[in-house]
């Protein structure tokens, strides 16, 4: 266990040597970012040094606006870096609620400053000497403050609870279809939005006549120039979620225990029920008449659901960007389970036409870029990771806290067992045991707290280790990362990717059965028939088919050029030149040959003439730029200065 160096805080002796103290101060609220919250904080801290010699503020530390039931937050962390400098060696907050605002959270701040070299004190509360008294002292401290949040939370739900019960709206943005009458004001309701109402007739309508699916309502929707709430254009998932809302239901639902779009739903208790509340049924002004609502649902239940798609993780999202200049964002298309990356103005009002481009086309070639980069760098300089090191050494400092705590619960323990059996003759040993008793318990609560900590740091060190093993070595491979772990490395190295041809479109499709059977067999593409080849091959076909088959206008010397051209370009049968005959009675003619095994034959024919070239399928993806920018360290804080690099041009 770290027992730190705090003196008492009546210690002014003049000799004593100067301590250097941070402030650290936290508001969770924006109202409260800017009025008194921050600087009433810094006033108390402020006297409470004052009363202190030897104590020196070496800086100021806050999060404003930021949640206490986090323990990562952008100050915190500038401070925690601070402390690891040897900059500070107290840190001095109004009150322990200031840290966070759950026991977790308290113990977790409490804990990352003491393993980066300080102790916390408080203003407003003695902590007391390290040992088993600050361990008891911040435990009960915590405790009250998570009550007292859970109040307020309490509080909160028991009033939204019953303006609900009295038909007002509780909160949030309205239901499609509806605004909010008296917004700010106590005893806000829901009124009719006009221009939104009359979405929803018309979205009614279009289910009602029945023919149609999702994607073709919001289609004409969108052919119609209308728009969502947001100003963008409808799609099947938005669509479906507006369907489910109270305009198409008749009324809302405050406190749904069902899962809802997106898998969020209220807080339940132990035995299923909500916690802080029963459903309660609001009702709205109707927008559709009684029948037309049952008609709707009736419908709605024959319409086609869109399919749930997942997001996954995309590493490139925003590091894409298009001719039209916006960055690219992932997009899974569930009509064929393909992860592919869209321009993010594909969905204005106006689409930019921007390709859309295969997850597994752009990700390979990104990768090699990256893995070459990381390559050119010495293995010191690569990010991510002087990480490991870090978070190993603060998962060896708590692993060691968490073994303290278990040895002193232990104690406790046998202290216990022994005492038991002489309470009953003695209320001073009763009393001594029912203190004991108490501290057991209060022990057991930061040992959970610490052992959740623990596995915790074990997941990030695992993490660290993964990417130690990855970018540590001499030919580092960035596909072997998870994907959340790709896009942090593709952020720190600066990674944008250009897409060069504007032309490109996405051709969809299969590859043709003769391509498929050069790439399956690697026999190349040979050489066009020169006059003796072609006389062996005519030769062939004249004894494997009947006359009628060269009684076609079609040239098959040159149609079997244009076939060979064909395969070694990559073109699509509509772009065959005409001096190659119709492409249409080529492409058949050459399945004809290759179906009958005759094509085998034939290219064995030419092949020996000298070799051939490689089949080229048609392009899958446009020409890439991909450069990088500024390197920087991601825990260290280490700038690794700029690398000119060049712009990699991949076709």
């Amino acid at each position: 266990m770290q027992q730190g160096t705090v003196p008492c805080a009546e210690d002014k002796s003049s000799d004593s040597k100067p301590i250097a103290v941070a402030a650290y101060m936290r508001v969770s609220t924006a109202e409260q970012r800017g009025k008194y919250g921050i600087p009433a904080q810094a006033d108390a801290i402020e006297v409470f040094l004052e009363k202190r010699a030897t104590w020196r503020l070496a800086g100021s530390w806050e999060d404003a606006g930021e949640s206490g039931s986090t323990d990562s937050r952008p100050g915190l962390d500038q401070l925690l870096r601070e402390i690891s400098a040897g900059r500070a060696d107290v840190v001095v907050v109004h009150s322990l609620d200031r840290l966070g605002r759950t026991e977790a959270a308290i113990w977790r701040c409490i804990w990352q400053i003491q393993d980066a070299g300080a102790e916390v004190e408080c203003c407003n509360e003695v902590l007391g000497e390290p040992g088993l008294d600050r361990w008891l002292t911040i435990d009960r401290l915590a405790r009250s403050v998570e009550t007292d949040y859970l109040r307020i939370v309490a509080r909160t739900q028991a009033g939204r609870q019953l303006k609900a019960v009295d038909g007002g709206w509780p909160g949030g943005p309205a239901p499609y279809g509806y605004r909010i009458s008296g917004k700010g004001v106590f005893g806000s309701t829901l009124a009719v939005d006009p221009a939104e109402a009359a979405v929803v007739r018309l979205v009614a309508d279009l289910v009602i006549e029945g023919g149609r699916t999702v994607t073709d309502i919001a289609g004409e929707l969108n052919r119609r120039g209308i728009l969502t709430r947001s100003g963008k254009r409808w799609t099947p998932t938005n669509l479906h979620r507006r369907l489910k809302s109270a305009a198409f239901l008749g009324a809302v639902v405050f406190r749904r225990s069902d899962k809802q779009w997106g898998g969020h739903c209220t807080r339940l208790d132990g035995s299923g029920r909500p916690l802080y509340g029963e459903s309660v049924v609001i009702p709205l002004p109707p927008i559709l008449s009684a029948d037309r609502t049952r008609a709707l649902q009736q419908a709605l239940a024959e319409l086609a659901r869109p399919r749930r798609i997942p997001l996954g993780e995309y590493p490139l999202t925003g590091r894409i960007h298009g001719p039209c200049g916006r960055p690219y964002v992932g997009c899974f298309r569930s009509g064929d389970a393909v992860r592919t990356y869209r321009c993010s103005g594909w969905q204005a009002t106006v689409s930019c036409g921007c390709v859309f481009l295969r997850a597994d086309h752009v990700e390979p070639q990104v990768a090699q870029h990256v893995n070459a980069l990381l390559a050119s760098m010495p293995p010191h300089a690569r990010p991510m990771l002087p990480a490991a090191s870090e978070t190993q050494r603060r998962l060896d400092l708590h692993a060691e806290r968490v073994r303290f705590l278990e040895r002193l619960a232990a104690q406790c323990a046998e202290e216990l067992e022994g005492l038991r059996c002489q309470a009953q003759n003695s209320r001073v040993v009763a009393a001594a045991l029912r203190q004991l008793d108490a501290d057991q318990r209060a022990l057991e609560r930061v040992l959970a707290h610490a052992r959740d900590w623990r596995a915790e740091l074990e997941a990030r060190v695992l993490r660290d280790v993964r990417l130690t093993d990855v970018l540590g070595a001499a030919a580092p491979d960035s596909q072997a990362l998870l994907p959340s772990e790709q896009r942090s490395l593709i952020g720190q190295l600066q990674v944008r990717v250009d897409i060069v041809d504007a032309e490109f479109r996405y051709r969809e499709g299969t590859k043709c059965s003769a391509a498929q059977w050069h790439e399956r067999t690697g026999v190349p593409v040979p050489a066009d028939p020169t006059d003796s080849s072609w006389a062996r091959v005519d030769g062939l076909l004249r004894s494997r088919y009947r006359p009628h088959h060269f009684r076609s206008p079609l040239d098959l010397r040159a149609a079997l050029t244009g076939m060979l051209h064909r395969l070694r370009t990559g073109i699509l049968w509509r772009d065959l030149p005409e001096r190659f005959g119709a492409a249409g009675k080529v492409r058949l003619r050459q399945r004809t040959w290759l179906a009958d095994g005759v094509w085998a034959e034939i290219v064995e024919i030419l092949s020996e003439e000298g070799e051939g070239t490689p089949v080229l399928s048609h392009a899958t993806a446009p020409a890439l730029s991909i450069c990088s920018g500024r390197i920087a360290g991601t825990q260290s804080g280490i700038s690794l200065g700029d690398r000119a690099v060049n712009p990699v041009r991949i076709s």
